[in-house]
């Protein structure tokens, strides 16, 4: 019975979503003859892309298929079910454009296709937002609920049967419990009653209503885990295993499928996403065309430089890169060919704490390498670092590898993303900065990254540069 319920229930989600891809077509028609067409005519402009939805609707109904719109979601938030959504329609409306780009379909307009995804998912979130808080309350009153057993009587078992009292919305009743030994039989744990031990699990999902199995042993036990799955598998009952192995307070956990044996991997970085794909290619394009169209002024600057003393146009320097991997470092050389050597002699002046060196008014630099150096110029080379994927437009500071024997164990997870160009210590002050904020501001960017942080600091980092702030 509760199986046809959910595939009447995923139907009639399949059904609306369709119903509103349709609806949201006629609203976007009506919004662009309204404010974006220059030949008002709502019937000619409905007449001209109608013919679309012959595209739309089983594309439409694939990705949301693929991307898991009609899976079981009760567990999930609302901001989790309108991420599939706009998701789901994202991937559309890109197809779509590439599509008329393409085929040099001149017909549709980009504008329509962006404001006609706007709308749907407008539409789609907002009905679905509105179903979930129905069927939120229908299962608070205990209709459409699922019976679940639950295994095990310990700490671990009842902290799963008081989310699932405390959850109402979730339509979930705890049916009753089994035990580790046979003292515990007909026992009442938090309401609900022992029906038997572990070995009587065959029997029990056999004889009574139950829709799911928790399992909440100990998972020191795994060979007995292992017999109860087959027993719920074999029946057909969808079971969940209680996974809290750590509790992590930076790493993201989540279950992967490793060739066929499941793994449940943490994290601690940004996970591989279509974002991070994003990220890498934007780097890799975006360094190659940048190089380009600034290869007159790597001439002009590289010329000044030879001209103004002798040694390398280069400063090429080992870094340590993502994972503690290392790599050559290019910078356009700002101080005199013998500056290492010197170091040792300004130590004692040094203005920043921690493994990092930095004085004021550095006397090996000459007077070209202070104008690179107060308008970034210098680092200009370090897009080659980016081409060959060394290196990000965004990300930590590249450290040295004398910095990095000297980091503290905390300190080590900022070699967990790829080095950038720039990041929140360029835009923060950079020389202003000290080497614990220096970390943390890292560490800071890693657990907050998205595509929308990376926009943001190098939107800032243009006038931190062309202002020289915090520069030496």
């Amino acid at each position: 019975m509760l199986k046809q319920k959910a595939i009447v229930l995923r139907r009639l989600y399949i059904f609306l979503d369709l119903l509103l891809t349709c609806v949201s077509l006629v609203l976007t028609t009506a919004v662009y003859d309204r404010f974006f067409s220059t030949v008002p005519g709502f019937l000619d402009l409905l007449y001209r892309y109608v013919p679309a939805l012959y595209f739309v609707l089983p594309v439409w109904y694939i990705l949301f298929r693929i991307n898991g719109m009609y899976e079981s979601r009760r567990l999930d938030t609302v901001r989790r079910v309108a991420w599939v959504a706009v998701w789901s329609v994202g991937e559309g409306i890109t197809l779509l454009i590439l599509i008329c780009y393409f085929l040099r379909i001149t017909e549709i307009s980009r504008l329509f296709v962006l404001l006609f995804g706007f709308i749907n998912v407008f539409l789609l979130v907002l009905v679905r937002i509105f179903l979930k808080k129905v069927l939120h309350n229908l299962r608070a009153k205990g209709y459409n609920f699922r019976r679940v057993l639950i295994v095990g009587t310990g700490n671990r078992a009842r902290s799963v049967a008081g989310k699932l009292t405390a959850q109402q919305e979730w339509g979930m009743v705890v049916y009753g419990f089994l035990g580790e030994t046979p003292e515990e039989v007909g026992r009442q744990v938090d309401g609900a009653t022992v029906l038997g031990t572990v070995e009587d699990l065959q029997k029990i999902i056999s004889l009574h209503p139950i829709d799911e199995v928790h399992i909440a042993l100990p998972l020191l036990d795994l060979d007995t885990i292992a017999s109860l799955l087959e027993i719920c598998e074999e029946q057909g009952i969808r079971t969940r295993v209680m996974m809290d192995l750590y509790s992590p307070s930076i790493s993201q956990v989540h279950l992967e499928d490793f060739r066929g044996t499941p793994m449940l991997t943490f994290t601690a970085s940004p996970m591989e996403t279509w974002e991070m794909v994003l990220k890498e290619t934007f780097d890799r394009v975006g360094a190659l065309v940048l190089i380009l169209l600034l290869f007159p002024l790597f001439l002009f600057l590289a010329l000044c430089i030879k001209l103004s003393s002798k040694g390398p146009v280069f400063f090429v320097q080992e870094r340590v890169g993502l994972h503690k991997r290392r790599f050559l470092i290019y910078k356009f050389r700002t101080m005199v060919h013998n500056a290492e050597e010197l170091l040792e002699s300004l130590q004692d002046r040094n203005e920043l704490s921690g493994p990092v060196f930095k004085i004021k008014d550095d006397p090996r630099c000459t007077f070209v390498g202070r104008l690179l150096r107060k308008t970034s110029l210098d680092e200009l080379p370090q897009l080659i670092n980016v081409l060959k994927g060394e290196m990000s437009f965004v990300g930590p500071r590249p450290p040295l590898p004398s910095e990095v024997v000297q980091y503290e164990p905390w300190q080590h997870r900022r070699l967990s993303m790829k080095p950038g160009i720039s990041g929140l210590w360029q835009v923060s002050g950079r020389n202003q900065v000290d080497f614990e904020r220096w970390m943390r501001l890292d560490l800071q960017y890693i657990d907050n990254w998205s595509l929308k942080l990376d926009f943001i600091i190098i939107l800032k980092t243009l006038p931190a540069v062309m202002l020289g702030k915090g520069a030496s």
